[in-house]
Formats: C-alpha cells, structure tokens, sequence
C-alpha cells in the first residue's frame, strides 16, 4: 500500500513558486497544449520508479485524464505525438546520463528531437505543410475566439490588426516558441516527478547557475547568416527561428548573471524589470543576450568569485 506521507508538501515550500512562474511561460510561449507536454515526459519518467505514496498514484491517474482528453483531431495527434518523442529523449538522456545536470538533459532532448522531426520530414514530402497548415490554422481560431470573446464591436480596428499581426508572429516562430516551451515542460516534468517520488528540493538549481555549453553561439551565428540573407524563404525562416531559440536562451543567461552579481533582485527589482520589458522590450532583452553572450568569454561568475576570494 502507497505510503500517505511521502512526497512529502514540505517539497512545494521550496520551488513551487518556480514551478508556477515556469509554467505560465510555458502556456504564454506554447503553440501546442502545455498540460500535454509536462503530463506525457511525466508519466514516462513515472514509468521508471514504483508509486510510493496517494499523492504519486493522484498525481498520475490526473495526468492520464490530461492526456487522453479529445478532440482527437489532428492537431491532437500532432502534439501528443512531440510529446511522446520528446519525453522519450528526455528519459533516454536521463538513465543514460543522470549526473548531467536537468536544464542540459532537457536542452539535449529537445535538440535530439528536433532533429529525428527533421529527419522524418525530409524522408516524407508535405509533412511541413500539413504541421504548418494545423498550427496556423490553430492559432488563427484562438485569435478568432478571443475577438469574438472581447465583442469585436468593443474593440479598436488597431488592437485588432495587432492581435492578428501577433498571431502572425507566432505562426513563423512557433517551432522556436515549440521548442522554448518544450524545455521548460521538460524541467516541469522532472520538478513533478521529484515532487511526488518524495525526491530532494530544488529540482530547478538556482537561476543565478544557469549556464549552457558555449558552442551554442554557432547556431545563434549561423542562424543570423540565414537570417540577414537573400536566400529563399526557408532558409530566412529557419534562421529566424535559430536566433529567437538561441536568443531566448542567452537572455536567461544574461539575467542569470544579473541575478548572480547583485545577489538578487528585490520586489522594486522585479518591478523595475517587468515595467522595463513592458514599455522597452527590445533595449531589455537585447541587453540581457548581450550580456549572456559576453559571458562566454568573460565568465562573470568566475570573475566575481574571484573578487570576493581576494
């Protein structure tokens, strides 16, 4: 019989605050269903460990009924389907190499799994049309929705065309976006599972340590090639999707380093960053890139460590 007390709640006063702000990103960035892509690696790395406790067994039969819930259309089996594969890099990278840390397993897989996608869609012609074709038509009926929501009476022409404008956007990003919110699931996922195996606190790593392998900066590089050229569409869109993934990733680690260097930031801290991305996004972002780009060949941290070792 499961044991009640393990997977102990002490667990949530350590990193449930992250897990929730983790997950709004994911919702905000994912074109395909959020419960989807932490329910699915969740239940594969599940299937590795015997459930110890009701909450575990709760947990599990509640992740189940995310999966399985319809329409089965195709949309559906085109998320579950990334899910599935992604979950199983995940789990593959997590037996195969369990000293490496979580934000590296889950970049690796989503990396892996990229590339098995691309695979299979140069071995079978029309499969990006038709991922294409589902996830545009997807986002275009959310914002359809959302008008009709808001009463498009009540709603300036302007808001409107911006609201389609975004779509748009998400439309040629959203392999980018895809793989973005991919890895926060897939650190999502890992949190859960430690959660219910009654595993040890901070399953995330502090923010200030977030660091990848510095030879990510040639994708950033190759990707700004394809971008800034004449080439053909593909190429133009692949690079684009290139720069915002790689971006992305070294703008948490810029602010990482912010973090790190001022100790932390205070609620006037958070404050000011948040009203910063709101009325000055590119300045922002573009600073904090800047910065975790500069950090392959400074290392801050190290240099501060130094600093404060004398």
């Amino acid at each position: 019989m499961p044991d009640q007390t393990s997977g102990s709640l002490v667990f949530l006063k350590g990193d449930w605050w992250s897990a929730a702000g983790l997950f709004m990103l994911v919702v905000l960035m994912s074109t395909v269903s959020p419960t989807v892509l932490v329910a699915i690696p969740f239940l594969l790395l599940v299937v590795t460990s015997a459930l110890r406790s009701y909450l575990a067994l709760g947990v599990t039969i509640t992740a189940t009924m995310m999966v399985l819930v319809g329409p089965y259309n195709g949309i559906w089996y085109l998320e579950h389907g990334w899910a599935l594969l992604l979950g199983g890099c995940f789990l593959g990278l997590s037996l195969a190499q369990p000293q490496v840390k979580i934000s590296d397993r889950a970049l690796n897989a989503v990396f892996v799994s990229m590339l098995l996608v691309a695979i299979l869609m140069v071995l079978r012609s029309g499969t990006w049309s038709a991922l294409e074709w589902s996830v545009s038509d997807r986002i275009r009926v959310a914002v359809d929705q959302m008008i009709i929501v808001a009463g498009a009476d009540g709603l300036a022409p302007a808001v409107i065309a911006l609201l389609y404008k975004t779509a748009d956007l998400q439309i040629l990003i959203f392999p980018a976006l895809t793989a973005l919110a991919s890895f926060g699931a897939l650190v999502l996922s890992w949190w859960l599972f430690l959660f219910v195996s009654g595993g040890d606190r901070g399953a995330f790593g502090s923010i200030r340590n977030f660091r990848f392998n510095d030879h990510l900066i040639w994708i950033l590089v190759v990707g700004l090639v394809f971008l800034l050229s004449r080439w053909s569409e593909p190429v133009h869109r692949l690079g684009t999707n290139a720069v915002v993934f790689i971006g992305a990733l070294f703008a948490v680690r810029g602010a990482a380093i912010v973090v790190f260097i001022t100790g932390g930031l205070s609620i006037l801290g958070y404050a000011i960053a948040i009203s910063g991305l709101v009325i000055v996004p590119p300045i922002v972002i573009g600073s904090a890139v800047l910065i975790g780009i500069a950090d392959i060949y400074i290392d801050f941290r190290k240099r501060v460590n130094k600093l404060v070792a004398g």
